[in-house]
C-alpha cells in the first residue's frame, strides 16, 4: 500500500513540474486570433465526468488564489499565476467537487468520500452520510448541499452531521449551484431540483415539459446568480444546450453560435463541462472537452470561442482578474479578463 501511494505522488508530481512550463496569464478573447483555430471534437459520451479520466475536476477561488481537486486524491493551492504552491495527497480517493468558505476547503468525490482542509492545513476526514459518489457539493444558508448518484441529496454541516434525502429522479444528480434565496440541482437525465431550505426540495422535469418543443437533452452543470440560472448539456443528438431561467420554471435557449476565423458564423460541437459567471461583467464562460472557453455575454449575438487547451477542461472558476481553468493531466491555465 505504501508503495502504491509513493509511486502515485511521484506521478503526481511529475505531471505538476510538466504543466508548469509556459503558463502564462495572456488574454485569449479580442487578442490573440491563433487561438481560434478549430479543433476535432471527442465523441459524444456520457455527460458525467468519469472516474477513469486522470487530472483536476474542478476548481475554486480561495484566498488570493485557488485550490483544484482532482483524481488520486490530489488537492493543489494554486496562485494567480498557475503555480502549484501547495499540494496534498489525500488517501487513494478520487475527487470530484470542492469549495470554499471562510479558511475551510471542502472536497469531495468517489464513495461519499469528504475532507475539509483548514486554514492551519489540518485535514479532516467527514462522515458525509453516504457512500455513493459525490458529484458537486455547494453552500446553502451555512450548510454543505451535495449531489450524488441515483438521486440522492445529502446535507450537513464540517462536524460531520449529514442527513439524505432521496429524490423521485431518474438521473444521478451531476451538479448543485446556491444563490442567498434557493439552491438547484441538475440531473443527467434532463431534471432540475430546487429548494428554499435546503430539506424540501421540488423537481422540474424538463424534457416532460418541454416535449416537442426542445430536444430532449441531458445536463452536466448548473449555475445559479442572483440574475437568474443557467444550465448546460446535450442534446439526445450530442449537441451541447445552453438554457437560461430567471426563477426556474421558465426556461430559453440561448444558441451557441460564434464567428470563426474567417468571420463564418458555426455553431459550438463540444460537450460543455463547467460553466463560471462573471458578475462584475454580467457574462457566462463555458469550457467544454476538446480544449475549448466559449464567453457567453448578455448580447446573444455576441458569443466568442477560444481554444486553451487539446485536454478536456473540467473545471472554471475566477476573481475579479483572473480566469482559472483545469483539466485532464492536471492542466492548469490562469486568463486574465
Amino acid at each position: 500500500m505504501w508503495y502504491f501511494k509513493v509511486k502515485t505522488f511521484l506521478l503526481s508530481l511529475i505531471i505538476v513540474l510538466l504543466f508548469q512550463i509556459g503558463i502564462s496569464t495572456q488574454p485569449l478573447f479580442g487578442g490573440n486570433k491563433v487561438l481560434m483555430k478549430e479543433f476535432s471534437s471527442d465523441p459524444i459520451d456520457n455527460p458525467v465526468k468519469t472516474a477513469q479520466s486522470i487530472g483536476y475536476k474542478a476548481v475554486t477561488n480561495y484566498d488570493d488564489g485557488f485550490v483544484a481537486a482532482g483524481s488520486v486524491g490530489r488537492l493543489d493551492w494554486i496562485s494567480v499565476s498557475g503555480k502549484i504552491v501547495k499540494s496534498e495527497i489525500i488517501e487513494v480517493e478520487n475527487f470530484n467537487c470542492l469549495l470554499s468558505h471562510n479558511d475551510d476547503v471542502v472536497v469531495a468525490g468517489e464513495n461519499g468520500a469528504m475532507f475539509v482542509s483548514s486554514e492551519k492545513g489540518i485535514i479532516r476526514k467527514i462522515n458525509s452520510g453516504t457512500d455513493k459518489n459525490i458529484n458537486s457539493i455547494a453552500l446553502f444558508k451555512g450548510k454543505i448541499i451535495a449531489g450524488t448518484d441515483d438521486g440522492e441529496i445529502v446535507s450537513g454541516d464540517k462536524r460531520g452531521s449529514f442527513s439524505k434525502i432521496h429524490l423521485a429522479v431518474k438521473g444521478n444528480i451531476i451538479s448543485v449551484s446556491a444563490r442567498n434565496g434557493d439552491c438547484f440541482g441538475v440531473t443527467d437525465q434532463g431534471e432540475i431540483v430546487h429548494t428554499t431550505d435546503g430539506t424540501n426540495w421540488d423537481i422540474f422535469y424538463f424534457n416532460l415539459v418541454y416535449k416537442g418543443f426542445y430536444k430532449t437533452c441531458s445536463f452536466t452543470s448548473v449555475m445559479a446568480t442572483e440574475k437568474g440560472i443557467a444550465v448546460t448539456g446535450l442534446y439526445d443528438d450530442g449537441s451541447p444546450v445552453f438554457m437560461f431561467s430567471t426563477l426556474g420554471k421558465v426556461w430559453s435557449e440561448r444558441v451557441l453560435v460564434y464567428k470563426d476565423q474567417q468571420g463564418n458564423q458555426k455553431l459550438l460541437t463540444d460537450r460543455p463541462t463547467g460553466i463560471f459567471y462573471d458578475d462584475l461583467h454580467d457574462l457566462f464562460y463555458m469550457v467544454c472537452n476538446a480544449g475549448k472557453l466559449m464567453k457567453l455575454p448578455s448580447c446573444s449575438h455576441c458569443n466568442e470561442l477560444a481554444v486553451v487547451s487539446a485536454e478536456t477542461l473540467a473545471g472554471i472558476s475566477g476573481n475579479n482578474e483572473i480566469l482559472m481553468i483545469v483539466g485532464e493531466d492536471f492542466f492548469v491555465k490562469p486568463i486574465s479578463f
